[in-house]
C-alpha cells in the first residue's frame, strides 16, 4: 500500500511539474523577443524555452521510471502537446525561430519510447519464469498480498514434481527444463481458466482458484502421472519415457490465515505432507499437518544435534542357533543419550530421518561405528560372529552404497564374512535394479544379506526369488501368537520352507518365550533373536557374552 501511494505522489509531481513547465514555456514562445539578463549575460528568451522543454522532456522520461504503462499515456499526451506548441508558430507566423525546440521535441519523444519499451522489456522479465513463460515468484507474492487486500475468499495450490532432482541428477538439466516446460503446459492445459498459475521456485508452481470446489475438481485431474518422452541422447542412446508426478498441498483464505506470508507458509506444509505421504498427493492444510510439521523439524534437529555432539551409541542383542543356542552373532540398535541422561526412543527420530536425507548419515554411522567396535572383539576371540547393520531403503538404492562398504571394510580391515546387512521389504518399492546390483557387488566380496521383518510387507514370490540374500527374519507380529494360532503357524511353517528352498537360512526375531521356541523348533527354523535367550546389550556386555 506503502509503494501504492508513493507511485501516486510521483506521477503527480511529474505531471504537475510538466504543466507548470508548459505554462512557462508557452508565455515565453508568445515573447520570442524577450531577452533575461542575469548580470553580465544576456539570454534570449529563446534559449530559456528550449532549457524549458528539455526539463519538461525529462519528467515525462521520468515518468515512466515511477509507472511505466501510465508514464506511456502521460508522457505522449505532454510531449505531443509540447510538439504541437512549437509547430504551431512555424506554420501560422511562418518562422523557423521554434524549429530547435520541435527537433528537441521529437528527440524527446523518441528517447521516451525507446526508454519504454526497454523498461517494458525489463519489467516483463522480471515478472516472469524464464523456462516456463509463466509468472514468477516475485509476481506470485505480489498477487497474494492483492488477493488478500481485496477479502475475496480463494485457495491456494502448490504443486511439486515429485523427485526433480534425481531427474536433473540423471538426465541432465536441460531435459529438466524440458520438464518443467511440459507440466507448465500441462497445468495450462488442465487449469484453463479455472486458476492463476504461477512457476515460484526450483519444481514448484502454484495456482489461486477463485473457491475450494474449483480447486478439487481441477487438482484431482493431476494426480495421474503423465508420461514424458524426452529426446534421445546421442552418447547414452535412447532415453525411456519419464513417469512425472505431482504433489499438491492447499491453503484456504481467509479460512487458514489471514496473513500473506502465513498463508503461504501453510500451503507449503500442505505440500510438505503430499510429498511425504505414499497415497495422499493433494493434501488440505489442517492444524494436524503443522503439528506433524513440528515435529519433524524437532527430530530433525535432534539427529543433527546428536550426530554432532556424539550422543547416538549401539546396543547389541544377541542371536542363537535353535539346536544349540549358540551364538551366531549380533544386531545392531541404534540409541540415543542426551547429556543430562534422558534417553531418546528410536522411534522420536529413525521415521523422521526416514523422510529426509539425515536416515544416510544415521546409517553411515552405525555400520562404521559397529565395525570400529567389533573389529578387535573378532580378532581377539578368532570366532566369525556375524554382526548385523540395518540399512534403511533410500540408503541400499543409492548407486555407490557397496563401493562405500567395501572401502569402510578395507579403513577399518573387518572381515567381509562377518558383516550382515539388513534391508526392508520396502527396499524393494524403488530402483530394485540398483539395489540387486549393490547386494550382489557385496555378495561377491562376502558380505551377507538378510531381509528383515519378512511377511509385513508386499515382496512377491517372483521378486523374492531374484533376491541373492542370505538369510530371512521372521517378523515378531508372525511370533506373537504363533503358539495358540494355527494359521499364523502354518504361515511360519510355510515361510520357513520357503526359506530353505531358496538356500537361505532363517531367524525368528522377537522371540519371547520357551512354547514359541518348540513350535519354531518344530518348523526347523535356524535362528532365534528376542527377549527370551538375550535383550540389546551394551557393548561391553556384548563383548562378556562373546568370552
Amino acid at each position: 500500500m506503502k509503494t501504492i501511494v508513493r507511485t501516486v505522489w510521483l506521477i503527480a509531481l511529474c505531471v504537475i511539474a510538466n504543466i507548470a513547465l508548459g505554462m512557462m514555456i508557452d508565455g515565453i514562445a508568445r515573447q520570442t523577443g524577450t531577452v533575461f539578463h542575469i548580470g553580465s549575460y544576456t539570454i534570449p528568451g529563446i534559449s530559456v524555452q528550449g532549457v524549458l522543454t528539455a526539463l519538461r522532456s525529462l519528467t515525462c522520461i521520468l515518468l515512466v521510471f515511477v509507472s511505466y504503462r501510465v508514464g506511456l499515456v502521460v508522457g505522449i499526451v505532454l510531449i505531443s502537446f509540447n510538439l504541437l506548441s512549437t509547430i504551431i508558430p512555424i506554420i501560422r507566423v511562418h518562422t523557423l525561430m521554434p524549429l530547435p525546440g520541435t527537433l528537441t521535441s521529437l528527440v524527446s519523444l523518441i528517447t521516451f519510447l525507446v526508454i519504454y519499451s526497454f523498461y517494458k522489456r525489463a519489467a516483463v522479465s522480471g515478472s516472469t519464469d524464464f523456462i516456463t513463460g509463466l509468472k514468477n515468484r516475485r509476481t506470485y507474492v505480489k498477487e497474494v498480498y492483492a488477493r488478500i487486500s481485496s477479502s475475496q475468499p480463494f485457495c491456494l495450490a502448490c504443486i511439486e514434481i515429485e523427485a526433480f532432482k534425481h531427474i536433473n541428477d540423471t538426465y541432465g538439466m536441460q531435459n529438466g527444463d524440458r520438464i518443467l516446460q511440459k507440466t507448465a503446459d500441462r497445468l495450462i492445459r488442465t487449469i484453463g481458466q479455472k486458476g492463476d498459475i504461477f512457476k515460484i521456485t526450483g519444481a514448484v508452481f502454484a495456482i489461486f482458484f477463485e473457491d475450494e470446489a474449483a480447486a478439487k475438481e481441477s487438482l484431482e485431474q493431476l494426480l495421474t502421472p503423465e508420461k514424458i518422452q524426452l529426446p534421445n541422447d546421442k552418447t547414452s542412446g535412447i532415453i525411456p519415457a519419464i513417469s512425472v508426478s505431482l504433489a499438491v498441498g492447499v491453503a484456504l483464505f481467509p479460512q487458514n490465515s489471514t496473513d500473506a506470508t502465513e498463508l503461504m507458509t501453510k500451503a507449503d506444509t500442505a505440500l510438505n505432507a503430499a510429498k511425504k505421504s505414499e497415497t495422499k498427493k493433494i493434501r488440505f492444510y489442517t492444524e494436524d499437518l503443522e503439528s506433524a510439521e513440528t515435529k519433524q523439524r524437532e527430530a530433525e534437529a535432534l539427529v543433527h544435534e546428536a550426530l554432532t555432539n556424539e550422543w547416538f551409541y549401539l546396543v547389541y542383542q544377541p542371536q542363537f542357533t535353535l539346536a544349540e543356542r549358540k551364538l551366531r552373532g549380533f544386531e545392531t540398535l541404534i540409541r540415543c543419550k542426551k547429556p543430562d541422561g534422558t534417553v531418546i526412543s528410536p522411534v522420536q527420530f529413525i521415521p523422521a530421518a526416514e523422510k529426509s536425507n539425515l536416515i544416510l548419515k544415521i546409517d553411515e554411522y552405525v555400520l562404521r561405528r559397529a565395525l570400529c567396535e567389533f573389529k578387535p572383539v573378532i580378532e581377539e576371540k578368532g570366532a566369525k560372529y556375524i554382526i548385523s547393520v540395518n540399512v534403511s531403503a533410500k540408503t541400499i538404492s543409492t548407486t555407490d552404497f557397496a563401493d562405500h562398504v567395501k572401502t569402510l571394510l578395507a579403513e577399518t580391515q573387518f572381515p567381509a564374512q562377518c558383516l550382515e546387512i539388513e534391508i526392508t521389504e520396502y527396499s524393494l518399492a524403488d530402483s530394485l535394479e540398483i539395489t540387486i546390483a549393490n547386494i550382489n557387488s557385496l555378495r561377491e566380496i562376502g558380505v551377507k544379506v538378510a531381509l528383515d521383518d519378512f511377511g509385513t510387507g508386499y515382496t512377491s514370490i517372483a521378486q523374492l526369488m531374484k533376491l541373492p540374500i542370505n538369510l530371512l527374519k521372521i517378523d515378531k507380529s508372525l511370533i506373537d501368537n504363533i503358539e495358540s494360532n494355527q494359521s499364523i503357524r502354518d504361515l511360519v511353517d510355510s515361510v520357513i520352507y520357503m526359506g530353505h528352498v531358496m538356500n537361505c537360512e532363517v531367524i525368528s526375531e522377537g522371540v519371547e518365550n520357551e512354547k514359541q521356541i518348540g513350535v519354531l523348533r518344530e518348523h526347523n527354523c535356524d535362528f532365534v533373536q528376542g527377549f527370551v535367550w538375550g535383550k540389546p546389550l551394551s557393548f561391553a556386555d556384548a563383548v562378556h557374552l562373546c568370552s
